[in-house]
């Protein structure tokens, strides 16, 4: 398929406040609240040239009180949108049960009459049909949409099918999340800490334990849990990189090289200092319109990285020497000879003849080994592999 080819072609306009409703939702939830969001355009069309639009309040809504109070409308979900089959009942009751489990926290009043942040469901009800030509009619909660469908913070234009078409869960949110904060790919480098990532993703939340908390919850942890404690997935940031972003960025760009996304996406971790221990200082995502396009860029970054190395691994290079000559070491006069080749933060290639290298090879004893490593943790601040450029 033509790498700049878009399918398919058709793209909703979804309420940012929308997106993050789906954040730990599997893909076929999400691609539920798609669907629902898809049957929605209408009232976005509507709401642009509307009087809402211009609405001071906040959030702004989509809806007016009028459709509000007339009730809102029903939306039917066919099984071929979902994706499944008559067949898949089972599975499809199983997901639209945790649809109807999806809160809200909004401001409303408590058993007592006084103002209270409280849980609502977004969806009154689900019904299925047992036909395979009907689907699923899901009820929004018109007590809630205000905040669900808030439009004041602008909305993502994102393909109809993005969360049937991942398989990755996590994926269709950073696509979402990439896409507001690079103001619809307009800025085409973006810098976010994990912990930006990780509160929208919803992966840190404050737990709500109390001394009266569920026993089953403070074993869970451990210990007894604390109010207000930030509870977070893929604490290491090596877990967080393998399960959530290599995962997540490299199907957005299995999409784009299927033609069915627009952009493609690299990131890297950007540390203070030479250690790179812990969280890094922000991650920098480059977005693409093509894969030729970031494939070329990160060759010529590659290159620029290896330029840089090299330029710091000559400088190491002769401090390594200069070390070794002033533990007055034998192997010091073996290594003189010997020039710099390359250095890629692991491995210090050296340009040598086959004499040269064998010279060094046979006098590497275990007190010259052990000045090796001594100059090696001094000047790399770590044991490095040593290599030879052998000239023939």
């Amino acid at each position: 398929m033509n790498s700049n080819t878009l399918f398919p072609k058709q793209y909703i306009n979804t309420p940012f406040a929308y997106t993050k409703l789906s954040k730990n939702l599997s893909l076929l939830q999400q691609s539920m609240l798609n669907k629902v969001s898809e049957h929605l355009q209408g009232y976005v069309q509507k709401y642009f040239g509307s009087d809402l639009c211009k609405s001071r309040d906040i959030p702004r809504p989509l809806f007016t009180e009028a459709e509000k109070n007339n009730g809102m409308p029903d939306f039917v979900i066919s099984y071929a949108e979902l994706g499944v089959s008559i067949n898949n009942y089972q599975v499809a009751r199983a997901a639209v049960k945790e649809v109807l489990e999806l809160t809200v926290d909004a401001p409303g009043v408590d058993k007592d009459g006084n103002p209270a942040i409280i849980a609502y469901n977004i969806f009154t009800k689900a019904n299925l049909s047992s036909k395979e030509g009907n689907g699923v009619v899901f009820s929004l909660n018109p007590e809630v949409v205000d905040y669900v469908f808030d439009m004041s913070q602008g909305y993502v234009r994102h393909p109809a099918d993005i969360a049937r078409l991942g398989r990755v869960e996590r994926m269709p949110m950073m696509y979402y999340y990439l896409f507001k904060v690079s103001e619809r790919w307009k800025n085409r480098e973006v810098h976010l800490t994990v912990i930006e990532i990780k509160d929208y993703l919803g992966m840190r939340v404050k737990t709500k334990a109390s001394s009266g908390e569920n026993e089953i919850e403070k074993k869970r942890a451990g210990r007894p849990l604390k109010a207000g404690e930030i509870k977070e997935a893929y604490p290491k940031f090596s877990q967080f990189k393998k399960m959530v972003l290599d995962t997540s960025i490299n199907d957005i760009n299995r999409l784009r090289k299927e033609g069915l996304l627009d952009i493609c996406v690299s990131y890297e971790p950007v540390y203070n200092g030479k250690r790179k221990v812990g969280n890094p200082a922000f991650i920098k995502f480059h977005i693409f319109d093509t894969i030729e396009e970031m494939e070329k860029a990160n060759a010529q970054q590659q290159q620029m990285i290896l330029f840089e190395v090299n330029e710091t691994g000559l400088e190491k290079w002769k401090a390594f020497v200069s070390h070794l000559v002033k533990l007055r070491s034998p192997i010091a006069d073996f290594f003189l000879p010997l020039s710099f080749y390359s250095f890629d933060g692991a491995s210090l290639v050296l340009s040598a003849t086959a004499q040269q290298r064998d010279l060094v090879e046979r006098n590497l004893t275990d007190e010259n080994i052990q000045a090796v490593k001594e100059s090696m943790n001094a000047v790399f601040g770590k044991i490095v592999n040593l290599g030879y450029k052998v000239a023939t």
